[in-house]
């Protein structure tokens, strides 16, 4: 049994329980409770479906919107439904259950299929695709970081997903792979593991077997290295902002991007800074920027061109 405190959220808990509807049950004394175990020790939950917390805490049932006790908190993640609220017996509340979850699976398998394809579209452009926790530049574990460093001196172009970003990236990643923990390595559209599994081969001698020979580097521009890693690549200074008008542009069009920051690479920003001197129409901000094709467009020039994202 799952209870809801201070120390451990509903949130958290919603996070920990990925593709399934979640039923918390808001109660100040045992008799509700009560009841609804022993229907449950009758009729138990589908534990792929359904993940079940308690929580007797009026302070964090007032902070979810509980305006009485005993009461059933409806909800799900991803949160594709709305939270419902249930006042209802626990008999009751089980048979709401059936059309909920049925609910919630039609808008998961939509998004399941949307997270799909941007994850196939990457793992096709790119021979080598990474999905790390961090970047390149500033990898955020222990695993992450050894796989890049393995992986620089080695020479190879590689493209990379920070999981970080995107937070359901990682539990419909682990639904597509069949792998549950990450780095995730893809070598010519297949997961050949994680950051052990890529140095062992690596160390074996046996990595550069597996990749084309196009894969090894070859080229001077740092522009033409960081194209490497997405199709599309905006480029920021700092954090990645979804909001920016490039950012929202190409996700309007259901365009895979990646972000790349500039204010960590001052070889990448000094090549920014001659290529808009020759061939682009700018202000005196640099960001956000979009590298496409090897050619760089500001927010002007890129609705005036729209056409190239066809």
């Amino acid at each position: 049994m799952t209870t809801i405190t201070q120390e451990y959220p509903l949130d958290v808990f919603q996070s920990s329980n990925f593709h399934k509807v979640i039923i918390t049950v808001f109660y100040h004394n045992d008799d509700y409770k009560t009841r609804l175990d022993k229907l449950l020790q009758i009729m138990p939950l589908e534990v792929e479906k359904y993940a079940l917390s308690y929580c007797n805490d009026e302070q964090i049932a007032r902070s979810h919107n509980i305006q009485q006790l005993p009461s059933v908190l409806i909800s799900s993640y991803p949160k594709l439904i709305n939270n419902q609220i249930l006042c209802l017996e626990p008999a009751q509340v089980l048979i709401q259950l059936q059309s909920i979850h049925e609910q919630f699976e039609a808008e998961f398998q939509k998004q399941q299929q949307q997270y799909f394809q941007r994850i196939e579209s990457m793992i096709k452009e790119n021979p080598i695709m990474l999905f790390i926790v961090g970047t390149p530049e500033k990898p955020m574990c222990r695993f992450t970081s050894k796989l890049i460093q393995k992986l620089q001196p080695f020479g190879v172009q590689f493209g990379f997903f920070d999981i970080e970003i995107d937070k359901l990236m990682v539990g419909y990643l682990k639904l597509y792979s069949k792998w549950q923990t990450f780095p995730q390595v893809f070598v010519n559209g297949k997961l050949i593991g994680g950051a052990d599994a890529t140095v062992e081969l690596i160390d074996q001698k046996k990595f550069s077997e597996l990749i084309p020979k196009d894969a090894f580097m070859n080229k001077t521009s740092k522009l033409e290295q960081i194209q490497l890693i997405s199709k599309y690549i905006i480029l920021i200074d700092g954090q990645p902002d979804l909001n920016c008008e490039i950012a929202r542009i190409l996700t309007e069009k259901k365009i895979p991007f990646q972000f790349y920051n500039i204010g960590m690479d001052q070889e990448l920003r000094s090549e920014v800074l001659n290529f808009l001197s020759s061939y682009i129409e700018t202000s005196h901000d640099l960001e956000p920027l979009l590298l496409f094709k090897n050619t760089i467009y500001n927010e002007i020039t890129l609705k005036k061109e729209l056409s190239i994202l066809q």
